[in-house]
Order: structure tokens, then sequence, then C-alpha cells
């Protein structure tokens, strides 16, 4: 039969050898990743990549379509090449502290293994890449069980990668593609009801939060006390967990003045923020703080001997050898389990747990056959064989000795794995701090209800074992489940089981500030956020509270002992914008005063003249009375207000005494004083009406009163040639002056 002949392009020559040597690049000029090492394979070879963030969290990229935690099924050649050659391009261009950029690696993986699929090719290569794939893998991205969120992020990771194969000129025959998959609308910002019930969701009630601080009172065990010491730090001030770690044992520090605050490092890219501890409680963020000390104080032990003695195994209380045994000497079973926190005794009447049979222990299986040179020790020296206590290799059914010779780790190889398992970057420091000093490090398996703690071990608490302890849903691997409120029999308001996320803490304590009126510069620092616009995600304020006039101008303080924001809270909570309240209770409060409040049909709030409110339209004129506030139709004054009266009553003595001035000069005949007569008269006249209803114990507090317009002649008719005297045809204001003074 003839041999089929396929012509080739020259430019798809081309853009193939071009692609080769971006492979080759990547394998043989960069040296990042070399020192990997999984399943026997190393470097380049090596499908499973890790590396640190400047924080220290491990991150993990396993080249392949992940199972479950443990296990994946590698890509097939030679897309898992080009898989490579883009993580460690990128990742030695540019240091990430992230996985998802590489996000589009398994979708685009799967189109392209089915394409393979349906033209009898064993291979799945990138170079297949065409219009059809780029717009299947759209449709896997789509139908994929993740969050809208997470797949707009693998979307603008593929979007990056098809122009960086166009850049680089591996590919130039596909077309632009956008990421389709639009950014989520801000529930934060939205008014329907769904995304108002969401956004009130993220906030705790206080009754959770109260409920919160009842297990802290009532916590016994070292779980309950360590969690529910953390959420104490978290409810006193804004902080997320992550920032948690960089508390030391010098961070609760007393002020200048008596005040106790604590040292905070933000997440998000803030300065170091000094958060002063409200007084009421300083003694609970005390006792929280001890409490951390005492239970971090193993781990921070381990850790110091970790980095004072290296090369050394810390041989602690648990161990069954003598604390001067030699690290290098092979360890038997036991020693082994007792130093490393594993099972011992009897699995069966018969069996007792040894080397044989530590089951799917990865890192231990791999770590003997690295001892003895081998890929699989079980499979190559062991031959289905057992270990006697005293590592000798034994029949399995006879119990004879045989000759076989398997070396077991000694101490020394322990402390390389303990290395290799808790040493992050940075090591031995966390930030600014030393990692012996943080107060919410613990060891491995410190609260597990299953595994023996690793004495030998530290690591700072997770968000899965924060949500688990928090009575969310725990992960597989975390076996402590177990909310510590089930745990001290504490509910929800309603009775169901109660939950809370570490961010919730944030939420509530933003909300709180908000209806205190804090400034949204304050706030972002308080919280640790560079930049103030991020506020709007941590605003739990309903929508009625959001209809408050709560923006603090003044002193909040109507006794001795100020009065509390929970208090406030409750004499404004029946009020709205639309029915505001009263304008003495906001003065009271310290609140500002609307105009709507005083019986004004406009927006605005109202100025403060001291002896009560200016209700004029500044938008239309300037002020017409220069400043005479007290005999203006276009001010108030409130029955109740401080100082009102006693103000008034000092302005009447002034006047008493011009007026009295003024009679004497008009029977003298001196021009002039007799308008000084009928104006200051006029003028008495109005306030001595004003400090005779202040007085009258009749009149409830509160009250609002005005100058009628009749009695307030306006400069603006008189120039308009109004004839005032056809709004008031007997007003008489000479002897309305003079016979009031009669009177």
């Amino acid at each position: 039969m003839a041999k089929t002949l396929t012509f080739t392009p020259k430019y798809k020559l081309a853009l193939q050898k071009n692609y080769d040597a971006f492979i080759s690049f990547a394998r043989n000029k960069l040296t990042l990743f070399d020192d990997m090492e999984a399943s026997g394979n190393k470097g380049w070879d090596c499908d499973k990549w890790t590396w640190h963030t400047k924080r220290g969290r491990k991150l993990t990229i396993v080249f392949g379509e992940s199972l479950n935690t443990h296990n994946f099924i590698p890509f097939k050649q030679p897309f898992r090449d080009f898989a490579k050659a883009y993580v460690r391009y990128h990742q030695s261009l540019n240091h990430k502290d992230s996985k998802g950029w590489v996000g589009f690696l398994v979708f685009l993986h799967k189109a392209l293994e089915e394409h393979s699929k349906l033209n009898n090719k064993t291979s799945v290569d990138l170079m297949d890449i065409n219009n059809s794939i780029i717009n299947r893998t759209e449709s896997l991205i789509r139908q994929a069980d993740i969050s809208t969120s997470t797949k707009r992020g693998v979307a603008i990771s593929f979007e990056t990668a098809l122009k960086f194969l166009k850049e680089k000129r591996i590919k130039l025959d596909i077309q632009e593609w956008s990421n389709p998959f639009p950014r989520q609308s801000d529930s934060a910002i939205k008014l329907d009801e769904d995304s108002r019930d969401k956004e009130e969701d993220k906030c705790p009630s206080d009754f959770q939060m109260m409920q919160v601080a009842d297990a802290f009172r009532r916590a016994e065990t070292p779980r309950q006390k360590y969690y529910t010491s953390l959420c104490v730090l978290l409810m006193c001030q804004p902080s997320r967990i992550i920032e948690l770690g960089g508390l030391t044992v010098n961070s609760l520090q007393p002020g200048d003045k008596g005040r106790w605050y604590l040292m905070w490092y933000p997440a998000k890219g803030g300065d170091p923020v000094k958060k002063w501890i409200p007084k009421l409680i300083e003694d609970v963020v005390k006792k929280a703080f001890s409490r951390l000390v005492e239970i971090s104080a193993p781990a921070r032990a381990a850790v110091k001997f970790a980095y004072e003695n290296p090369d050394v195994f810390m041989i602690h209380d648990q161990c069954i050898t003598t604390y001067d045994a030699p690290q290098d000497k092979p360890l038997t079973y036991d020693q082994f389990a007792h130093a490393m926190g594993f099972k011992t005794g009897f699995i069966s009447k018969k069996a007792r747990v040894g080397w044989s049979n530590i089951g799917e222990t990865k890192w231990l299986n791999n770590l003997i056959s690295k001892i003895n040179g081998v890929s699989d020790w079980k499979k190559e020296l062991l031959k289905s064989q057992t270990i006697s206590s005293d590592n000798q290799v034994v029949g399995r059914y006879s119990g004879d000795p045989l000759e076989i010779d398997i070396k077991t780790p000694s101490y020394r190889d322990l402390r390389q794995v303990v290395d290799e398992s808790y040493k992050t970057v940075g090591f031995p420091s966390y930030g600014d701090a030393k990692i012996w000093d943080c107060i919410t490090l613990i060891r491995e398996n410190e609260f597990h209800k299953e595994f023996a703690v690793r004495q030998f071990s530290w690591q700072f608490v997770t968000h899965s074992q924060f949500r688990n302890a928090m009575g969310c849903k725990a992960s597989e691997k975390d076996s402590a489940a177990g909310s510590i409120f089930e745990e001290l029999d504490i509910y929800d308001e309603d009775g169901s089981a109660l939950y809370l996320m570490s961010h919730q803490f944030r939420h509530w304590l933003n909300t709180k500030m908000k209806l205190a009126g804090a400034a949204d510069w304050l706030i972002a620092k308080f919280s640790g956020r560079a930049d103030e616009k991020q506020n709007k995600v941590y605003d739990g304020r309903t929508k009625e509270q959001k209809a408050r006039l709560t923006k603090r101008i003044g002193h909040v303080g109507k006794s001795a002992d100020g009065i509390t924001v929970a208090q406030v809270n409750q004499l404004l909570d029946r009020h709205t914008s639309e029915l505001p309240p009263p304008p003495l209770l906001l003065h009271d409060l310290g609140l500002p005063v609307s105009l709507k409040s005083l019986g004004v049909h406009r927006d605005g709030v109202a100025q403060f003249s001291g002896i009560g409110f200016c209700e004029h339209n500044y938008a239309e004129s300037p002020c017409l009375k220069g400043g005479d506030c007290s005999v203006c139709s276009e001010h108030v004054c409130i029955k109740g207000l401080p100082n009102t009266l006693e103000e008034l009553k000092n302005l009447k003595k002034l006047l008493d005494e011009q007026l009295e001035r003024s009679l004497i000069k008009a029977e003298e005949r001196v021009f002039g004083a007799d308008r000084w007569v009928t104006a200051t008269g006029f003028r008495l006249s109005k306030i001595n009406t004003i400090i005779s209803i202040l007085e009258d114990p009749e009149v409830p507090d509160g009250t609002l009163i005005r100058v009628p317009n009749e009695l307030d002649p306006s400069p603006v008719k008189r120039s308009l040639n109004v004839d005032e005297q056809q709004i008031i045809p007997t007003l008489d204001l000479t002897a309305l002056a003079l016979s009031d003074m009669k009177e």
C-alpha cells in the first residue's frame, strides 16, 4: 500500500521549531524547582512543584488532574512539558504568591485530550490548539462546578496564556479570545432584596457575638481556650485570621497614659498599626493573650530548639530513648513512633504495629526507600516478610531471621523531615518577628482527637482548622471535627447550630464603627487597609440603619458617664430618614440636626447658632440679618436645649440697658433716638416672648419656638416696594414696643 504524505506549510514548521525552543529553554536553562522531589522523580521530571509565599504559606502545583488532596492523574505528553515550561518561565520571571494564574491548564488539557481521542491520537499536544478547542475550553470552564468568581479567574488566566502563545510566536492562527465571564456585581451597592439579605448575613448578630464571648468564659479544654482566645482578639480589633500569626509575646503593650494596645501587621499592604484596646475589655484581652502565650509555649520551644540546634532532632518527653541517644543510630519502630507521634501497640491479638505495616504513610515509605537506595523498599527489600521489634527481618509466618538488611530512619533523618515539613521561607523569621515569639503557634495535631501531637513541630493555625472550630464544615483531612460551640452546648438565637467565619468578626466591628459615625479613613487604618474604598465590603448596616443620620459631629455624652453606642442605637432604632428623630434628641446625642426634623421640607442640615438652629437657605442668598439670629423668623429655638435660656436672658439684659439709654436720649429730643427706641423695644418684645415660652412649665421639652413672619419685617420686600401694611394693616411697631414696656 502506498505511503500517504501530507504537506506541512513552512510557517507551521517555524512555529513548531519556536515551540520546541521554548520548552528546551525552560527545561535546560532555567533552574527554578530543580530541587523538587516526589515519587522518586526530581526537578523537571517531578510532577508536583511547591513554593512558599512571602509570608511562608506553602503552595503546590500538580501537573495533572487532581482526584483528591493526595492523588492526581498526570497530564499527557507533550502537554505536560508545556505546562512545566509555562510555570517555570513565568514564576522565574515574576514570583507569584498564588496559583490562579495557571488555573486554565486542566481545562485546556481536557479539551485537547478530547480532540486527540476524536483523531485517534495517543498524545495531547498544545500545538493542536485551534478555535474549536478554544471554544471547547470555554465551555468546560462554564460547566465546571466552581464559583462564578473562580470561573472568571480561570478565564483570565486562559486569556493571558493565549496572548502569550501569540506574543512568543508559538501559535498565530488562533482567534482573538477574551474573557466572557463578567465581574460579579457588588452586592454591597445593589438594592435588590437578595443582595441586601446577602450583605446583612455577612455581619453576625450581636447575639452571636455575645455567644462567642460566653464561649470564652466557659472554655475548659486547651482547644476551647485557644480558639476562643483567637476570637477575643478578632472581636476587639478588626483583623484577619492570617494577621494573628504576626502577634508576638511583645505585641501587648501599655501606652504612655495607661491605655493598652496590640501591634498588628496588616496583610493587605497597610503600615503596622497600633490598635488600642477598648477600656471595657482590657482584662479580657489580657486573659486571652496570656492563654495563647501558655498554649503556644511548647511549639515556640520546638522551633527555637530547631534554630539553635541545626541537624539535631529534639528528643522530647514522649521519646523512649535517653536524651543523649546517638542521632545517627537507626531507630526501632517504637522509638520512631514515640518520637513522631505514631501509633504503637497491637493491631490484632498477635500482630504489633511495626515498620512492615505502616500503611500508606507516603513520606515515611519514601524516606526508608531513600535511606536504602531503592525506589520501593517494601517491594524490593522486604518482599512480604516482616520486621521484628529490634529491626531484624524475619519470615512472616516462621519468624525465623533472614539475611536481609534494611536500614531504618535515625533521629538525624527525622530532623531532615522536620526541616522539610515546617521550615518556611525566611526561617527563623516571620515578617519582622522571630517565629518562637509568635503566640498563635501550635504543634501539628495539637488538638486532634485521633492522632497524637507531634512534639517536635510547629505551624500556624489554618483557615480550615479555625472554620472547623467555629462550626463550619471541616475539610476531609481534618478529623478533629467538632465545633467548640457544640462542645460547650452553645447555640444560635433560634436554637440552631452556631457557626461563624473568621471574616465575620471584621464585618461586625466595621459595621459598629460605621454606626458610631467613624470616618472612613479611620476605619481603613484601624482595619489595616491601604485603601479606604475597601471599607464598603465590610459595611453590614441594614437599609434602616443606613437611612439614619449617623455621622457624628460632636461629643456623645449627656451624663458624666457618657452614653454607649448601643444606647444610641436603641434611641434611634424606630426612626428613619423619612421619620427623623426629634431635633432635641439629635442634639443631645451629638448628631447633626436635619432640616426635616425641624419641619422644613428641604434636604440638608440646620446650622447651630448657639441658642438654636438656622433654617436659612444659603443656596438662594446669604444671611440678610447679619447673624442677628434671636429675632429672625428663619431661626428656631428648642425648649430644653442647653444654654439657650441663659443666653437669651443675657441678651435681654443688654437690650434693657440699650433701651433705657435710648429712652433718655429720646426725651432729650436727640435726632434718631426715637428710631432706636422703636427698634430696640421691638427686639426686646420678641425676646421676652421667647423667654416666657421657655420658662412656661406647661410647654414640653422639644417644643419648637419661632418668630412669626408677621413680626419679622423683610428688607427684601421693602426693596421690592411690597406694602407690608397690607400684610399687617393694624401693626404699629412703636406702639407695640411701648405697650410691651409698660406691661
